[in-house]
């Protein structure tokens, strides 16, 4: 395939290129039809799970394992399964994921999944190559790795920063700030590796959509010692991680301004649950709030799977500030949800949209096409950055 940066990887900008004897991992014949190629020789059975269903290879002529690939995603995390074990190709993208490395497949999208929410004006967007995320000839911010002491955890703890075109040079403006997280069993790489976060914003800025400003990403599956060579993740360590450390180190790091008016956060599923319990706890900090496939009961904690913490329920005191309406709309000047008509998750979404009814909130809400994954994460950032700051 041509190289683009699709096919970019958090540890090489280009592609991988497989030694002799190895096959190109992603091609694409003359139907337009995308195979996936995978050399095992001693192999008697070869499968990719995708979206937690198996697609079995076939083996070719040639000795190579073929599979037609059955979607056309921008972007699909995707398990490789040799004689049944779990497996990763050094010859496909590698992004983070399910807490672990893991494989994708990028490709070009040859539609756009927007949904146009019904009662509004217009149709869907134009269909055709997806490109708001692709890299363009504009001005571009940079993405910088970032290292402070905590406070909270008593380690080092690491953050990306996108700071927006023209931030060296422009030594003398202040910007705003929006604090972006990611969901469970991912890091601080993934709006970068996967949501592709520095293109979309360069491209909106360029285009007059955006007002250009900083992303702090950080690790939300904070690690903690449990004893004796032993870590557990607690993300309900997040918000208090955020308000005692991360902004002031960034306050201090960066020319961002101080007032709650300079201040958005928004995440994805996990994130989104960061997002609500911080934002809504501490409105006197945040104007603009995005909740990306996501919720505002904190659902994870508990949960005998998701959380290591061994406890019951959150009791969701945060919620508290759905009280007062009138409050709240003062609070927020945007209050956005989105989320992928096929999210598993979606009964949660639709629980929350009950309450803010009950409660006589009002949000942007998004509904877009496809399931609890970065082809819809995309858009959720695409469209909430051309809200925020203008208002």
């Amino acid at each position: 395939m041509e190289r683009t940066d699709l096919t970019a990887q958090p540890l090489s900008f280009c592609p991988v290129i497989p030694p002799a004897g190895e096959p190109q991992p992603v091609t694409q014949d003359k139907e337009g039809n995308v195979w996936v190629n995978i050399r095992a020789d001693h192999a008697s059975r070869v499968a990719m799970r995708i979206y937690e269903e198996e697609y079995p290879f076939e083996k070719g002529d040639d000795g190579i394992w073929h599979l037609k690939y059955p979607f056309r995603d921008g972007i699909v995390y995707v398990q490789l399964l040799i004689d049944g074990m779990e497996v990763m190709t050094p010859y496909l993208p590698v992004c983070y994921g399910y807490s672990r490395p893991y494989n994708c497949i990028m490709l070009e999208e040859t539609e756009e999944r927007y949904d146009v929410p019904e009662g509004e004006s217009g149709a869907a967007e134009l269909a055709g190559t997806v490109d708001f995320y692709r890299l363009k000839d504009v001005s571009h911010g940079a993405v910088r790795r970032e290292y402070y002491f905590s406070s909270v955890t008593g380690e080092w703890e690491s953050a990306l920063v996108y700071t927006p075109p023209g931030y060296d040079e422009n030594t003398d403006r202040v910007y705003p700030i929006l604090y972006l997280q990611h969901g469970h069993g991912e890091n601080e790489t993934g709006w970068t590796a996967a949501g592709k976060v520095n293109f979309i914003l360069d491209n909106l800025i360029a285009e007059g959509k955006a007002v250009p400003f900083l992303v702090i990403m950080n690790n939300g599956m904070v690690q903690t010692a449990a004893g004796e060579r032993r870590r557990v993740v607690d993300h309900t360590l997040f918000p208090e991680l955020l308000m005692k450390d991360i902004i002031p180190w960034a306050q201090s790091r960066f020319r961002i301004g101080e007032g709650k008016e300079y201040r958005a956060m928004a995440g994805l599923s996990m994130g989104s649950i960061q997002t609500a319990v911080t934002t809504f706890t501490y409105p006197e900090y945040f104007s603009y709030v995005g909740i990306f496939s996501g919720f505002l009961h904190d659902f994870i904690q508990g949960h005998g799977q998701m959380d290591m913490i061994r406890r019951g329920p959150s009791e969701n005191a945060h919620l508290k500030a759905l009280d007062d309406p009138e409050k709240f709309r003062k609070d927020f000047r945007v209050f956005f949800r989105g989320i992928g008509k096929s999210d598993p998750f979606l009964d949660y979404f639709m629980e929350d949209e009950k309450l803010l009814e009950e409660k006589g909130v009002s949000c942007v809400k998004k509904m877009y096409e496809g399931a609890h994954d970065w082809n819809v994460w995309r858009r959720c950032i695409r469209d909430f950055a051309q809200l925020i700051f203008k208002v």
